[in-house]
């Protein structure tokens, strides 16, 4: 399925209010980087609803939005994407805390080779160690495939048979695992048989930016770059939300609201105002200092853990 030239590109964003910052950022980075129309969607974990490009607010049902919550609170509601483009056409899912470095027509018309989603393989994900060591260790180390949903291309037409409210029944009747519906596990595919076909990692990369980098996913929510000051390529976010604010995506209001909601922090509030060599001085030993203070609580941390297993195997 090529795209025809001109035509607009698919686009659902799962955010919140709490996200807003991030989202525009990330919208942002879409734009730039792209001269063909974008009809971009933005689905509210809070309100359990989406807000069309055209202004139409579409909601989920009831069964979907009683299991909302937490910071990812719009992760169901991907799979209601089918449903909401009335089962035709393409369309791309990703998270909102994420950074386009290409232009996404690419991965608009990648190859789905008839199957009906693509996504990238755990097992061929990069990420930071960090996050593999929390989170994707088991599914990498497991001998089954896993996919990674917050970057997707979906076939809406052969997916026909997803229905949101089937899906959340089968997940509260325990007939698959949370995660396996959220990595496409088997017992997922095997309850919605779904085909998968493989992307190449390079579209959501996990906290790690290489030269072949065409999203990064800034996922780890222990490392957010607009919360944490120790992210590893957390000047580089730091990049396109200053031309966000500056090329007005991301206001004045946007950046108040979300420092009153707790949601980025004071340096991120300031950096705006942090110009010219003084400001991005400033800037970087606040950064700099911040990210040494943190990983030098965590080393002691680390050690008052691993003397208390020691003094209590002594004591044993």
């Amino acid at each position: 399925m090529q795209n025809t030239v001109g035509q607009p590109i698919r686009i659902f964003i799962g955010s919140s209010f709490r996200n807003r910052v991030e989202e525009k950022v990330f919208v942002y980075s879409l734009l730039k980087h792209t001269r063909t129309p974008l009809e971009i969607n933005i689905i509210n974990g809070e309100t359990g609803s989406v807000t069309m490009h055209n202004g139409e607010e579409k909601r989920l049902p009831a069964i979907v939005t009683d299991r909302i919550k937490g910071a990812t609170a719009f992760s169901l509601a991907r799979y209601a994407i089918p449903h909401w483009c009335n089962y035709e056409g393409k369309a791309i899912y990703c998270d909102s805390d994420q950074i386009s470095l290409a232009d996404i027509a690419q991965l608009w018309n990648y190859d789905l080779a008839d199957c009906a989603i693509a996504a990238v393989d755990v097992k061929q994900a990069e990420s930071g160690k960090d996050y593999v060591n929390t989170f994707l260790q088991q599914l990498i180390e497991s001998p089954e495939a896993y996919y990674l949903t917050s970057v997707m291309l979906l076939d809406c037409a052969k997916l026909k048979h997803w229905s949101i409210e089937s899906i959340i029944q089968g997940l509260n009747s325990d007939r698959f695992s949370y995660s396996e519906l959220m990595f496409l596990g088997k017992t997922f595919l095997a309850h919605v048989p779904t085909s998968v076909t493989r992307l190449p990692s390079e579209w959501n990369h996990l906290d790690v930016l290489t030269p072949q980098s065409k999203i990064v996913h800034f996922t780890d929510l222990t490392s957010q770059p607009w919360l944490f000051h120790h992210n590893a390529v957390g000047a580089f976010w730091e990049k396109f939300y200053l031309e966000a604010v500056q090329q007005g995506f991301v206001e004045t209001d946007d950046i108040e609201q979300a420092y009153q909601r707790n949601v980025i922090s004071k340096r991120i509030k300031d950096l705006p105002q942090m110009t010219g060599i003084g400001g991005q001085t400033t800037n970087y030993f606040w950064r700099t200092w911040a990210a040494t203070c943190f990983r030098f609580r965590k080393t002691v941390k680390a050690w008052l853990s691993l003397l208390r297993v020691r003094k209590q195997a002594i004591s044993n």
